[in-house]
């Protein structure tokens, strides 16, 4: 007979306990499923009684994000400082103004606290809050294994794995004893009471478990009598949809993916790498809807690099489940800095927290709202509309600074401390350029100079190692019919001859081949990537001397680089066809002369200017169609020989980066050009 198996660490007599990490929904998951598996006489949750009333007010406005909220004057004699732009200069002057301490519940919809509460409400289970009423509460993050894991190894095996962690790196503080000491003796309370009428399921954090056990099992509880918040300092406040990011234990399109999954009628379990991948599929459509003339296209062998790359990221990192920082760095990585824009734009959003005003974003909310599912109507209140019972008065929309240690409340900015601290989070840096805003962009069209414009050398470079490669083909390419093959004697000359020494091999015959070396070089070079036949998608028409002997001279048609301002003076275009005349000599500009008015589009244009202007034999054509034969026939006229690269060749993903180029508004716009090219 097999021994029965050790007591769970997670039950004591008739208790059941979650031991959770705030704010994160594997734990969510994970209480959802026990709460609706059995019937339990009483939830407890570690959050003090005189929050119940503001908590109770905030779950009644979910699915839109909030935060319960109490604060006090730490130095009442110098009275409410009101904020200054002034004061954002130096940050001691922030740290001045800033004279009031605020703790904060976070009404997250991901927590698990939130999520039994939710539950315990519609299943109509008592509720007992039964943290103790500490004054200046200190919260504490801590590092904890990724929680994605709970959802395979299950909660028993996740405290066992985290325990360790808990035990060396997050001893108790005084405030800790008062608060365990107290939720002891509630517990011992509660149980006492439901004996008999089922168990009583205790939501708490990871790190008290443990110690509160022991004080149930010496019977050590005591009570606490501090006083709580006066009741009218509490408020419901809303979160700013710009910090949902400081306040959520996820990323918010996650947090919204979980509300939608759970008040729909989906039976399978919540899986966070599904949400990741509906995010990833979310930001590719809304990419391609804002993004029409983009270069970076995030084709399905894209996606499947930055997936891998994504993979490696998590890895390295010791994570499951990919954080935004990996989406982010591993979407500009691949694909580019405007994907990696909307990546964090579309994982910022979480429609119920948008602004009225967002038009876009309230179709969004109304055509994905999770109550449309259930086939009825719940009223959300907007983000703007004060609570009626809250003590503040003016805007009380909540909105964190970066590092999420302060906020602004209204006119007034205020220390934050969170009574539901989640797991350890680290602040990190990824440069990103972001577009200018619509007046500033019309603004810097109005102030252009239309007599200075000149390029931006990093991207010279670019094109002009295309165009070199581009001559070394064509040269080998016009020589292709005149190599031949002889028997080897002495030499290896131009290199093995595999086939002819293959087919002779059996009687000893090795073959090389020899290639002449083609007579001539190549003048011009004239790449089409795409026809412009009337003329309007392609308007800007230019030609460009050279500055120095490294570089061609340079005759184009391209977009209107003043319809796609990203910076002042600098204006972003792409390339319809372009040639290169090497080495650079002094043209009159293509587009005004009268020689070449018989051609038929701009691609022709081009093609019968680097016949007219080039001193060498060869012309380079890279285009998708061969020159027509009447530019062929132009070409025999001056001694010219074309060579056609067909566009198929070479690498499109290649091709369509070096399309893309800056025009700036005079050579002093290369000093700060690079701030703003993306």
């Amino acid at each position: 007979m097999s021994p029965p198996p050790p007591p769970s660490k997670l039950r004591w007599k008739n208790v059941e306990v979650i031991p959770l990490v705030h704010g994160r929904v594997a734990f969510a998951v994970a209480v959802r499923e026990r709460m609706l598996s059995k019937r339990h006489a009483a939830l407890a949750v570690e959050l003090p009684p005189s929050l119940r009333g503001a908590v109770e007010r905030a779950l009644g406005q979910l699915p839109r994000v909030s935060a319960v909220l109490y604060r006090e004057w730490l130095l009442p004699e110098s009275g409410a400082s009101s904020w200054s732009p002034e004061r954002e200069q130096r940050d001691d002057e922030v740290e001045a103004a800033t004279d009031t301490q605020a703790w904060y519940v976070p009404i997250d919809p991901c927590d698990a606290v939130v999520e039994g509460l939710r539950i315990a409400r519609g299943e109509r289970v008592p509720v007992h809050y039964v943290d103790a009423e500490v004054e200046n509460f200190a919260g504490r993050r801590f590092v904890m294994p990724d929680p994605h894991a709970l959802l395979t190894i299950g909660i028993d095996g996740y405290y066992d794995a985290a325990l360790p962690t808990i035990r060396v790196h997050h001893p108790p503080t005084p405030e800790d004893v008062v608060r365990e000491r107290h939720m002891a003796a509630r517990i011992a309370e509660l149980a006492r009471a439901s004996e008999g009428r089922g168990d009583v399921l205790f939501l708490c954090g990871m790190a008290h478990w443990e110690r509160i056990r022991e004080h149930l099992e010496q019977g050590s509880g005591a009570l606490h009598t501090g006083r709580g918040p006066d009741p009218d300092a509490v408020a419901v406040i809303t979160v700013h949809e710009q910090s949902l990011y400081h306040m959520l234990g996820e990323i918010p399109f996650v947090t919204w993916s979980w509300e939608r999954h759970r008040s729909s009628f989906e039976i399978g379990r919540h899986d966070t790498i599904l949400a990741v991948k509906e995010l990833l599929l979310a930001t590719r459509a809304h990419y391609l809807a804002t993004e029409k003339e983009t270069l970076e296209i995030p084709t399905p062998s894209a996606l499947s690099t930055l997936l891998d790359y994504l993979r490696k990221l998590t890895v390295s990192r010791h994570r499951l489940a990919p954080d935004l920082y990996a989406l982010v760095v591993a979407a500009k990585g691949v694909i580019g800095n405007d994907f990696a824009l909307a990546m964090l734009n579309t994982a910022a959003t979480y429609p119920p927290n948008a602004p009225p005003e967002d038009k876009e974003a309230a179709k969004e909310m109304a055509a994905a709202d999770p109550f449309k599912d259930l086939g009825g109507e719940k009223e959300k209140p907007a983000p703007t509309e004060p609570d009626p019972e809250s003590p503040f008065d003016g805007p009380t929309d909540l909105l964190f600074e970066a590092t999420g240690e302060r906020a602004r409340i209204g006119d007034e900015i205020t220390r934050i401390t969170s009574r539901a601290p989640g797991d350890w989070r680290t602040l990190r840096r990824v440069k990103l350029i972001d577009k200018p805003p619509k007046v500033n962009r019309e603004l810097w069209r109005s102030v252009w100079n239309p007599h200075a414009s000149c390029s931006w050398p990093p991207e010279d470079v670019i094109i002009e190692n295309l165009r070199a490669y581009v001559s070394s083909r064509t040269l080998s390419l016009a020589g292709i019919d005149q190599i031949r093959t002889e028997e080897f004697q002495s030499s290896l000359k131009d290199g093995l001859a595999i086939r002819e020494t293959l087919r002779d091999l059996p009687i000893g015959k090795i073959h090389v081949k020899v290639e002449p070396r083609v007579p001539g070089k190549v003048g011009a070079v004239v790449i089409i990537f795409e026809e412009d036949d009337d003329g309007t998608r392609f308007p800007l028409r230019m030609t460009w001397m050279a500055e120095h002997k490294q570089e061609s001279t340079l005759a184009f048609y391209a977009t209107d680089f003043l319809q796609d301002m990203v910076g002042p003076a600098i204006g972003r275009s792409r390339y319809g066809g372009c040639m290169f005349l090497y080495p650079p000599v002094g043209i009159p500009d293509i587009w005004e002369d009268l020689k070449f008015e018989k051609a038929r589009r701009p691609s022709e244009r081009l093609l019968l200017a680097a016949l007219y202007h080039a001193k060498e034999h060869f012309v380079a054509y890279v285009a998708a169609k061969p020159p027509s034969p009447e530019v062929v026939a132009t070409a025999q006229v001056l001694g010219r020989h074309v060579v056609h690269l067909p566009l198929s060749t070479f690498s499109s993903r290649t091709l369509e980066k070096i399309r893309r180029f800056h025009v700036l508004n005079g050579r002093v716009v290369r000093s700060w050009a690079a701030r703003f090219i993306r």
